[in-house]
């Protein structure tokens, strides 16, 4: 009877944590995504279904055009793949995309640790309940939203295979890779460096202290190395080639594109957001690893310590930590047991949160409605007002905020810069920033006194399209016999070169 009780108090727990994932979820989503490099994604995905061909040298941008600037198009799939989803399914195919995707990575998640979270049901919530803050923020209309699901089938092979040295799995993971350059060259890399640190941390037999290296056979040695190997040659399998094999690094090596593109930045835990949706499940697995009696596999270990270096060099890899810790982590929870539900009270009290939850998701779904209702399901950086504007002066020479590129891309109309950051990133991204900013950026002029117009000159700017919080919009307004303000709001404005 104990047993049965038992069994039912873990369940309903169960059951609980689900709702509340799901809920939250429905709730955060409930207004809407972000359309934060979504337009340009799709513009180009329509280009390149409309040419039939992948763009080598860029089309958006005139500047880039100008100097046939390279680009790197490594994200071609998910451009063509969205594109024809909002062709055929508009804002709303994106939305739920992307809303279905959140609650699928949060089910598979949940459903394969459904023993680990029984365990320790209390301790298993504060590490998912980041969930429905962490996945809004990143399940949208993107690439990554694809590699979030290739990563997580790269360590389900992985970890598969090492569990059971019979399983076919692990030869997925070359098809994987291949995949993955194409939907998402910029993070292609991992499934060969992970298929390495699996081989490395099976090579050798020891225990130190709480640590225990476990040898792999000489079977599963020599597979993880030959999946490695065929994972590196399946990724030269896009459209650039070799390329995409050094790509990712130079990407991941720029320090000018971690400077200026926010979500590049290091997670600042003095930001209570990032507090909780990235911090708090490193925390909980960190805690895990001290306070388990069980011993630490040496894999796992490396996955966290490989993972976590990625975290504190970007808050954009805080999700692929979250994601990879999954396999692991409920493994080291100190397992804590479930009170039974003995009393009509206690199931009374689960049936009433049960219900509170369902009227949530009613609020949720009744709010969701109007966000289709007002069509205002993706955000849109720009004011359709700039747009029209922009198109009745036809610039030539546009000077554009980084941010409202995308946009722009969108409705047809020639950047200087975009959401692109690696197509501008040596040519001409360092001038438009210190342009924005009034200041100095690169570090070899780092001494010379900055003068706005040496970079208006340079480039023969007849208008300029900037956030109204950019010291540059200031300068212009200062400047009305050169500058003619056409067009402000709270977000942008929009001014016009005065002829001499």
């Amino acid at each position: 009877m104990k047993t049965t009780q038992k069994r039912s108090g873990e369940n309903n727990m169960f059951i609980l944590l689900l709702a509340i994932l799901i809920t939250g979820l429905i709730y955060f989503y409930r207004m809407g995504i972000s359309g934060n490099d979504f337009w340009w994604h799709v513009k180009a995905g329509e280009w390149m279904v409309n040419n039939r061909e992948i763009p080598y040298i860029d089309v958006f941008s005139w500047f880039a055009k100008e100097n046939d600037i390279l680009w790197v198009s490594h994200e071609w799939l998910s451009d063509v793949f969205f594109y024809v989803i909002h062709a055929f399914l508009g804002d709303i195919g994106i939305f739920f995309l992307s809303l279905f995707s959140a609650l699928g990575m949060s089910m598979l998640v949940v459903i394969r640790n459904k023993h680990g979270i029984k365990m320790n049901v209390l301790l298993s919530l504060l590490y998912l309940i980041p969930i429905i803050g962490m996945f809004p923020t990143f399940f949208y209309g993107r690439p990554q939203l694809i590699s979030y699901f290739l990563l997580y089938g790269t360590l389900y092979c992985l970890y598969r295979y090492k569990e059971d040295e019979s399983s076919k799995a692990i030869y997925f993971v070359p098809f994987i890779s291949l995949l993955w350059s194409n939907f998402h060259g910029g993070s292609s890399t991992l499934p060969y460096i992970l298929c390495f640190i699996f081989m490395f941390s099976g090579i050798f037999k020891f225990s130190i202290g709480k640590l225990d290296g476990e040898k792999l056979s000489k079977r599963q040695i020599r597979t993880y190395l030959v999946v490695g190997i065929l994972s590196i040659l399946t990724l030269v399998i896009n459209p650039h080639g070799l390329q995409m094999l050094t790509y990712p690094f130079t990407n991941m090596g720029d320090s000018f594109m971690q400077l200026v593109i926010s979500e590049w930045a290091p997670p600042d835990a003095k930001k209570l957001p990032q507090l909780f949706s990235y911090f708090l499940p490193l925390f909980v697995v960190g805690l895990s690893f001290i306070s388990t009696d069980k011993k630490i596999r040496i894999v796992d270990l490396l996955i966290f310590l490989f993972f976590t270096y990625m975290f504190f060099r970007s808050a954009r890899f805080s999700i692929l930590f979250f994601i990879a810790s999954t396999f692991f982590s409920f493994r080291y929870f100190v397992p804590r047991e479930v009170k039974p539900m003995k009393t009509k009270l206690d199931s009374g009290i689960f049936y009433m949160i049960i219900v509170f939850f369902i009227a949530i998701n009613i609020f949720s779904i009744s709010t969701m409605v109007n966000t289709v209702s007002e069509g205002n399901l993706l955000s849109v950086a720009l004011d359709r007002e700039f747009i029209e504007l922009i198109k009745e002066e036809e610039p030539e020479r546009l000077f554009n905020d980084y941010n409202f590129g995308e946009t722009l891309i969108y409705n047809d109309i020639s950047t200087f810069v975009d959401g692109r950051a690696d197509v501008f990133s040596q040519y001409n991204l360092h001038d438009a920033i210190s342009l924005l900013l009034l200041q100095q950026t690169e570090t070899s002029n780092e001494n010379k006194i900055f003068n706005p117009e040496d970079i208006i000159e340079k480039y023969n700017f007849d208008a300029f399209l900037i956030d109204s919080e950019r010291s540059l919009a200031v300068y212009l307004k200062n400047n009305p016999e050169k500058y003619e303000l056409l067009l402000e709001d709270g977000n942008a404005v929009y001014f016009k070169v005065i002829s001499k």
